[in-house]
């Protein structure tokens, strides 16, 4: 088999009702609404050296650990909360989204509810600002507990604008949003969205809105209603910043479900250690190269586990999202 190297993943456009044409600072103006740009998901192709082509589904079966890590690859490529009888996946898939409206008001099911009643992992994500008009803000959960009657009746009512814990965001913030927190996003934002592997959501409102097709669209509110959890929400998380290094890393999650780092260097680096894991490197600022391999914003390149002793050579100052399944 072809020795492995870092994989360019292309973005993968895909409408949306509240996309932008305006996808600055990233990429640069569309013809269509552009919601969100896809990059680790099965069917996406190979954009660079000799496996050119070929779909991260297919290298993922082939390679196995070689690309994905011992604790990636095992259990059909998931993560251990599943059965063998999944498909080899990536677990993580990275989205850029740019919103020139508000998204619905929804909530993602967690691993238990998705298995039983989609088929699916479940879905936990977190939010990195990468660009916000003021006043731009996310709804975090209630201002308030509601039964569960009485969520199902503000959902249908459109009562439940009211009770939406909107918080105004700035660029550099991160948010960390557990399966079950009913969340909606507002307009003006460039996010870089990191999460399960899933395309699992349930809408409680939509806010009126009408779809291409002439109709409301569809909403999923008694799903959505049994899978809430109402703790507040924290807000931005704090991130760690590592220490005794002459560029910027800092952590923002580290969960069962994925690792995610913010990244800023203007000189070149070695890139640290990853033991036996995939990472996914996802650049919006800045150009360079990475072990000789072109970068610029919006590229987004899969390092496959058994690569080491990398360097990353800035041309201008960049910065990335760093992902990764850790470790066991």
């Amino acid at each position: 088999m072809t020795e492995l190297y870092p994989l360019r993943l292309p973005p993968s456009f895909r409408e949306r009702i509240w996309g932008s044409h305006d996808l600055a600072p990233v990429f640069g103006k569309q013809d269509g609404k552009i919601g969100e740009a896809w990059y680790s998901f099965d069917e996406n192709t190979v954009a660079n050296g000799p496996l050119s082509g070929r779909t991260l589904a297919d290298l993922i079966t082939d390679y196995g650990p070689k690309l994905l890590g011992e604790s990636a690859a095992k259990n059909g490529g998931l993560s251990p909360f599943f059965p063998s009888t999944f498909k080899p996946t990536f677990p993580i898939l990275a989205k850029l989204l740019f919103t020139s409206d508000r998204l619905s008001v929804q909530v993602h099911p967690n691993d238990n509810y998705a298995q039983r009643h989609e088929d699916s992992p479940g879905k936990t994500e977190m939010w990195y600002v990468l660009a916000a008009k003021s006043g731009a803000s996310v709804a975090l959960g209630l201002n308030r507990v509601l039964s569960k009657d009485d969520l199902r009746e503000a959902a249908i009512s459109g009562e439940i604008e009211r009770y939406l814990n909107w918080v105004e965001v700035d660029v550099g913030e991160a948010f960390f949003i557990p399966a079950g927190t009913l969340h909606a996003i507002g307009s003006g934002l460039v996010l870089c969205e990191i999460q399960q592997n899933s395309d699992v959501t349930y809408r409680f409102y939509d806010f009126g809105r009408i779809g291409a097709d002439g109709e409301p669209r569809e909403l999923h509110i008694e799903k959505a209603v049994a899978v809430t959890e109402q703790q507040p929400h924290p807000g931005a998380i704090e991130p760690f910043r590592f220490p005794d290094q002459d560029w910027t890393r800092e952590l923002f999650v580290a969960s069962p479900h994925f690792a995610a780092e913010h990244w800023a260097w203007d000189q070149p680096i070695q890139y640290p250690n990853k033991p036996n894991q995939a990472d996914l490197l996802i650049f919006f600022q800045g150009d360079g190269t990475l072990a000789g391999h072109p970068y610029n914003p919006g590229d987004a390149y899969l390092l496959p586990a058994t690569l080491n002793n990398l360097e990353l050579t800035p041309n201008s100052p960049t910065q990335a999202i760093r992902t990764y399944l850790p470790s066991e």
